[in-house]
């Protein structure tokens, strides 16, 4: 299971271009094949991969990693993950340093940009099915008010606000979320 893990972190690695939600895809992908965690334990993963320190998508494949093995799969993981960034960067910043001025280095990043772009969209919108959207609730009772969560719709308008707001204040916003979280929970459990 450790070679599982490191083959397909390494691969990941290797085609996360863009920044860490990047990774939220592949992972996605990888829930069918190996069942090592659910839909669910992604939206948990990006959750604590922006509260603790480190990059996003490291952070990311460190949890994914635990949850398929351990504390091994963590460590296993993590170094897949990053290891072609070790091998590749230096390489390719190499490489762009001499051709800096070449057209066909700005065409590739031309196609890269929104390469990367469409990652993240698609990120978003598995996050937003898995968190916002109960098909499965729906599927139980076939009523149109199931489709979607309500409290968790209100809650993603709530934080979009306060993200607008507190986009240059990215940790205050973690923990507003984190609080309004206990909040709703609670309240639901008392209503």
């Amino acid at each position: 299971m450790l070679i599982d893990v490191f083959i397909e972190f390494f691969k990941i690695g290797c085609v996360a271009v863009g920044g860490g939600y990047t990774v939220i895809p592949f992972l996605y992908y990888l829930i069918p094949v190996y069942h090592w965690y659910d839909a669910d334990a992604i939206t948990e993963m990006i959750a604590v991969s922006n509260v603790t320190p480190g990059p996003i998508g490291i952070n990311m494949a460190t949890y994914a990693g635990f949850q398929a093995n351990g504390f091994l799969g963590a460590v296993v993981a993590t170094v897949a993950v990053v290891l072609p960034s070790v091998i590749i960067v230096p390489l390719l910043s190499k490489i762009l340093k001499k051709y800096k001025n070449s057209c066909f280095t700005e065409y590739i990043m031309y196609g890269l940009r929104p390469a990367a772009v469409a990652l993240i969209s698609v990120a978003a919108l598995q996050i937003f099915k898995s968190s916002i959207l109960t098909v499965d609730k729906f599927a139980a009772t076939h009523r149109l008010s199931d489709i979607i969560s309500l409290k968790a719709l209100i809650m993603l308008g709530f934080f979009a606000v306060c993200g607008y707001f507190l986009r240059k204040q990215p940790m205050l916003l973690i923990l507003i979320g984190a609080a309004a979280g206990v909040v709703v929970y609670t309240a639901g459990k008392i209503i």
